[in-house]
C-alpha cells in the first residue's frame, strides 16, 4: 500500500505539472499541433507516423460506414460480423500476403492467438523488453501451465542457448519488431540464422510500430523479412500508422486463422471493431495498396534522417540510433526528466515524459515521435530545444 501511495503521489504530481494524463483542448486537430493548458505546442507525442488520421479518404470511409451501418454493430463475431469485416480482412490479407484476422486491438490479438497456437508442452521465450501486452499474454500462458522464460533483450545468443538446453517440441520466441519505447529494431539477421538452424523455433512478432511505414505495402518489418515463412507470425497495429483502430494477425495458414477465429478467447468474448473504424480501415488499406503509400513513407524517412543527423551533430544522448520514428533520451532521473519536459513545453514543444511503470527507474526519460505532419523547420526547432532543455536540467549533451 505504501508503494501504491508513492506511485499515486508521483502520478498526481506529474499530472499537476502538465506532463502526463493531459486532455487536448483543441476544438479541431490537424495533427501537427496540440493545445494543453491554454498553450499550443508542436506535438511530438503522436504515433500516427504517416499522418493518415487527417486523410480525407479515411475520414470519408468512417463517415460512409457510419451512415450505412450505424455507430456500432453489437454482436460477438462468434455469431455474426458487421458487413465491412469481409472487405477489411480481404484487403489486410493483400497487405500481409497471408491469412489475416482483424482483431479489436493488438493486445487482444495476442490474447486470442497465443493460447490457441502454443501447445501445452511448448516452451515460450519472451524478450525482457517486449511490449507489455506480450508479457500479459505470456502470463496467461504461464497460468495455464505452459513454461515461460524471460530472455535478455535482443540477444540471439541467449536464445540459442535456450534452444540447445530444451527438449520442447516447439519453442516460441515473443519479440517486438521495433521496440515501442526506445525505438530499437530486433536483430533480424541473428533471428533468421536461428530459424534456419532449429526447426522447432517459432517467432511471434509484435510489429505494431513497424506496420504502415515499413514495407512496400505497409506490412512491417517481420513480414518484409519473412514474407512466407511458415514459422513466423506477425501481429500488426491499426492504431498507429494505419490511423484507424484494432489490430491484425498475419498467420501462417488458414487453419490457424480459423482456429483463432473460433477458439481465441479475445475473439469470442470481446467486442468487435465497430463500423466507423471498419470503414476507415478499408480506406486505409486501399491507400496502403496504392501508389500513395511510398511518398508518405519516404517523407517520414526523411524526417527521421534529419533528426538523427541533427542529434548526432548536437551530441544528444539518444538511447539508440535506429532509423525509426520513436526517439528516446534516457535521463535515469524523474526530476531531470520533468525539468527537461517542462522546458520543452515553454519552448512550444510537447513530448512524452516516461517513468515507472512504463519503464524501469534507470530508463526514465523523454520519448518523442516523428510524423509526416512535422515540417523540416519543426525538426530543427525540436533539436535546438532538446539541447537547451537537457543542459538546463543537468543532463548535459556530449561534447
Amino acid at each position: 500500500m505504501t508503494d501504491l501511495k508513492q506511485a499515486l503521489a508521483q502520478l498526481r504530481a506529474g499530472r499537476g505539472m502538465g506532463l502526463v494524463q493531459q486532455v487536448a483542448e483543441d476544438v479541431e486537430l490537424a495533427g501537427r499541433q496540440i493545445t494543453l493548458n491554454g498553450q499550443t505546442m508542436l506535438n511530438f507525442a503522436s504515433c500516427s507516423y504517416l499522418g493518415l488520421e487527417m486523410d480525407e479518404a479515411l475520414k470519408e470511409g468512417a463517415i460512409a460506414a457510419t451512415r450505412a451501418y450505424g455507430t456500432q454493430f453489437s454482436a460477438s463475431r462468434a455469431f455474426v460480423s458487421a458487413p465491412p469485416y469481409r472487405e477489411a480482412e480481404a484487403l489486410l490479407a493483400q497487405i500481409t500476403g497471408r491469412p489475416t484476422l482483424l482483431v479489436p486491438s493488438t493486445s487482444l490479438g495476442h490474447q486470442a492467438a497465443l493460447p490457441v497456437l502454443v501447445g501445452r508442452d511448448d516452451l515460450v521465450l519472451i524478450d525482457v523488453q517486449a511490449h507489455a501486452s506480450l508479457h500479459v499474454a505470456a502470463s496467461l500462458l504461464k497460468a495455464a501451465g505452459i513454461r515461460v522464460q524471460t530472455i535478455a533483450h535482443s540477444a540471439p545468443d541467449h536464445v540459442a542457448r535456450k534452444l540447445r538446453a530444451s527438449d520442447a517440441p516447439t519453442i516460441w520466441l515473443l519479440i517486438d519488431g521495433i521496440y515501442s519505447m526506445i525505438g530499437d529494431i530486433a536483430p533480424f539477421d541473428g533471428l533468421n540464422a536461428l530459424l534456419a538452424s532449429d526447426e522447432r523455433l517459432r517467432l511471434y512478432v509484435d510489429d505494431a510500430h513497424a506496420a504502415g511505414w515499413c514495407g512496400s505495402r505497409g506490412q512491417g518489418l517481420a513480414l518484409g523479412t519473412w514474407p512466407d515463412h511458415p514459422r513466423v507470425t506477425a501481429a500488426l497495429s491499426l492504431n498507429k500508422s494505419f490511423a484507424c483502430a484494432g489490430g491484425a494477425l498475419a498467420l501462417a495458414s488458414e487453419d490457424e486463422a480459423d482456429a483463432i477465429r473460433a477458439f481465441g478467447p479475445a475473439m469470442t468474448f470481446s467486442g468487435p471493431v465497430q463500423p466507423p473504424m471498419l470503414g476507415a480501415i478499408v480506406a486505409s488499406a486501399r491507400l496502403h495498396l496504392s501508389d500513395a503509400l511510398a511518398p508518405r513513407q519516404a517523407a517520414l524517412r526523411a524526417r527521421i534522417a534529419q533528426f538523427n543527423a541533427g542529434a548526432a551533430a548536437l551530441g544528444l544522448p539518444l538511447a539508440c540510433a535506429s532509423d525509426t520514428p520513436m526517439r528516446y533520451i534516457r535521463t535515469g532521473d524523474i526530476a531531470a526528466t520533468a525539468s527537461a519536459a517542462l522546458a520543452l513545453q515553454r519552448a512550444g514543444i510537447y513530448v512524452a515524459s516516461v517513468a515507472p511503470p512504463a519503464v524501469a527507474a534507470r530508463d526514465v526519460g523523454l520519448r518523442l515521435t516523428l510524423t509526416t505532419h512535422h515540417k523540416a523547420a519543426d525538426i530543427d526547432r525540436l533539436l535546438t530545444a532538446l539541447a537547451d532543455a537537457l543542459h538546463a536540467s543537468g543532463r548535459a549533451v556530449a561534447e
